[in-house]
């Protein structure tokens, strides 16, 4: 097989994002158009001469290496002992379909936009691992999500290049020579979808493509931008997700004994699961109960404004045929989607359908199922809100998708394959992490911060490049950083609950800490905010304006275009992590957990996962679980817990004396953050409660019921 056919091979399954040694193999061939392609493989190899790929791997052991990943892949694909194997082997005969309306899986891949996201393609990426059998169901962007650039006046502004799906590991799936083609009932007329295949391990994620030729230009459109457009466009996708969705996989031969939905956008699928059933001869309420024993409802948003909601008139227009098929009235269809079925006012909202029409649901952490079930209660009256059944499984990270291939060889090194298994277990984890010194935790750190801030270098170069010199203000930033100053990292959706500027509430104060000759402080932001969320924008503009203030002398940086590549970078050099939300607005959070296992320390507000995670030495808390009734008195009170946190316990543990540079008071924090949470937030033991708790037994009760 030539060198060209292995590389083939790897790029086509996307194993390689989690597979640092895989990865690596296409940086050797063209460095520089890796890093240009947002480190793509099948890029670098479509551009790649005969003589390029000669050169790359005319070393025997590059080549050994080659030969070695694909035996590799070969033999991870052909595993036959799983986890599922030895802890839940009745699922082996099932099948899980988990929609969700984005999958962040690599930053070459634009098939997201923020967390929800992430957590969607760590939860399909760990299902292949765990040997779950497993099908992921979303929508083919043409376009993606937004690409940011800051401007001179440190504004946000959006651009949608598309993206060359050439160079993307997918294909289009046929029969007989034809694309299948899936027909989704909309409004007065019938919209048709081709189907994208990417291979995620031995887990198959299928796209739906809108942007053919049977369709008009408006419904071709309706999937060329995530979360962009207004309401109609809005209810066109998650309509073709959910009816959609369920289509394909009929089309596809699949008959799922599990349904997931990972949050309201895909709810429209209960709708299409209905009409099946009362084609097949059931009544609506025997439909009905048929559905709800094999769905599942992942809920994320822990606000009541962050839920879809469409007005009734338009639900009429564009689904009057689906109500047609179940047959029930507008009343029963529209109250589906409402708290109140008898208010006709209300409007239709995505997660009250998925709450109705799903036998299970789970909140994303504790202090989430707790917020989420006393928001709902309305829709249980005379209920007990502790007894409300929603329940809820904490968000994990799939850590080699997020580890530092330093780390990642270390553990191999050492551990070999056992450190993998010990993610599982939290005894086991610490046992391991034991066993590393002191001294290594700190060189590691010390290497990961160094190979950061080159890694900010070559960003910062680009940004001074498109701006010119009158925007000299970020390679004059980072020119003075320096390994022993203490590292703060800031990088997520820029929403305002998230309170990405609080740093900087008070000014003056913030550049006396920043730049304390004693202590200083060295700020890293990254960050989006939705187009359309100007307050959003404002805040990150905010920030930008601080970072640029002379008298801050270069601490702090704002990188654009944040992406999984800066998510990577940042969680494995920063020394903190800080994360200031509104409690109890954050359903869970998962940046702060990629930290950890690279000894960095969180330091955060007392909400989603941190509030399960902090003990009192992994990190520091800000403030207490008070939350007042005044937003203004809430951000006051949370700011000065901030600065008091700081002033009295994160600076004086980092500049205490020390002997080799770090001190042993940080160094015990940096080791409690590394020993207690990394088990406890990965999501191999995510995916061990979703199976525990729901997915076995939905599939025995699925499968009893045949």
């Amino acid at each position: 097989m030539s060198i060209r056919q292995l590389l083939q091979q790897l790029a086509q399954n996307i194993r390689w994002t989690w597979t640092p040694a895989a990865s690596a193999l296409f940086a050797r061939i063209h460095p520089a158009l890796w890093e240009s392609s947002n480190h793509n493989p099948l890029a670098v190899l479509h551009a790649a001469t005969e003589a390029d790929l000669q050169r790359a791997f005319s070393d025997p052991e590059a080549l050994a290496s080659l030969e070695s990943q694909v035996e590799q892949l070969h033999a991870y694909l052909g595993r036959a002992h799983t986890w599922l194997h030895e802890n839940a082997p009745d699922l082996r005969r099932g099948l899980v379909a988990y929609f969700c309306a984005e999958f962040g899986m690599h930053e070459s891949l634009p098939l997201y936009s923020g967390g929800l996201g992430v957590l969607a393609g760590d939860h399909i990426k760990t299902a292949s691992d765990l040997g779950i059998p497993f099908v992921g169901i979303g929508l083919k962007y043409p376009e993606g999500y937004f690409q940011q650039s800051i401007d001179a006046d440190g504004m946000q502004n959006e651009a949608f290049p598309g993206t060359n799906w050439t160079t993307i590991p997918a294909h289009l799936v046929a029969r007989g020579g034809k694309p299948i083609c899936v027909d989704v009932p909309l409004a007065d007329r019938t919209i048709y979808a081709h189907v994208w295949k990417m291979q995620v391990g031995r887990s198959t994620l299928y796209l739906l493509d809108t942007n053919v030729a049977e369709n008009n230009a408006e419904d071709r459109g309706i999937g060329g931008r995530l979360y962009s457009g207004g309401s109609e466009t809005r209810i066109r996708q998650e309509i073709v997700l959910g009816i959609g969705g369920v289509r394909l996989l009929r089309a596809l031969g699949l008959d799922p004994t599990v349904y997931h939905l990972n949050e309201g956008h895909c709810a429209f699928a209960a709708f299409e699961l209905m009409r099946e059933r009362r084609v097949m001869g059931d009544s609506y309420e025997q439909a009905l109960d048929w559905i709800r024993p094999r769905m599942l409802f992942t809920t994320h948003t822990p606000v009541p404004a962050g839920h879809d909601r469409f007005a009734p008139d338009l639900v009429q227009v564009m689904l009057w045929r689906q109500q047609q098929a179940i047959g029930i009235d507008w009343h029963t269809f529209l109250g589906l989607g409402r708290v109140n079925p008898w208010d006709m006012n209300e409007t239709f909202c995505m997660t009250v359908l998925a709450l109705k029409t799903t036998g299970q649901c789970n909140a994303v952490s504790r202090l989430h199922g707790e917020v989420s079930r006393e928001m709902w209660a309305d829709l249980w009256p005379n209920w007990n809100v502790n007894d409300i059944p929603i329940g809820y499984v904490t968000n994990g990270i799939h850590a080699e998708t997020f580890m530092h291939p330093m780390l990642r060889d270390m553990l191999d090194t050492r551990f070999g394959g056992r450190w993998q298994h010990a993610l599982h277990s939290n005894s086991e984890w610490a046992q391991l992490i034991s066993e590393i010194s002191d001294q290594e935790i700190v060189q590691m750190k010390r290497m990961l911060k160094r190979q950061m801030f080159e890694s900010f270098r070559t960003r910062l170069h680009a940004m001074r490049d498109k701006f010119g010199p009158d925007v000299d203000w970020s390679m004059g930033a980072l020119a003075n950083w320096r390994t022993d100053t203490l590292t703060i990292g800031f990088a997520r959706r820029f929403a305002t609950y998230k309170r990405g500027d609080m740093f900087f509430a008070d000014m003056e104060r913030a550049i006396a800490m920043l730049t304390d000759a004693d202590r200083p402080v060295q700020l890293v932001f990254a960050g989006k905010a939705h187009p359309k969320d100007m307050p959003g924008k404002e805040m990150i503009q905010r920030v930008v304006k601080a970072a640029r203030n002379p008298r801050i002398q270069g601490r702090v940086i704002f990188l654009e275009n944040y992406d999984m590549s800066i998510a990577r970078a940042m969680i494995s050099g920063v020394d903190v992590w800080l994360n200031t939300p509104r409690r109890p607005r954050e359903a869970s959070g998962t940046s702060g957990q990629k930290v950890n296992m690279h000894a960095g320390v969180n330091v955060s507000i007392l909400d989603g996962w941190w509030a399960e995670g902090y003990n009192g030495q992994n990190g520091f808390a800000i403030g207490d679980e008070i939350v007042p009734h005044d937003p203004a008195e809430h951000d006051r009170r949370d700011t000065a817990f901030l600065w008091e946190v700081m002033d009295n316990a994160v600076l004086p543990e980092y500049y205490a004396e020390s002997v080799g540079g770090t001190s042993e008071v940080w160094v015990r924090r940096m080791r409690a953050s590394m020993t207690t949470l990394p088990a406890q937030f990965s999501t191999r033991r995510m995916l061990a409660d979703y199976v525990k708790q729901y997915y076995l037994p939905m599939h025995q009760y699925a499968a009893n019921q045949r």
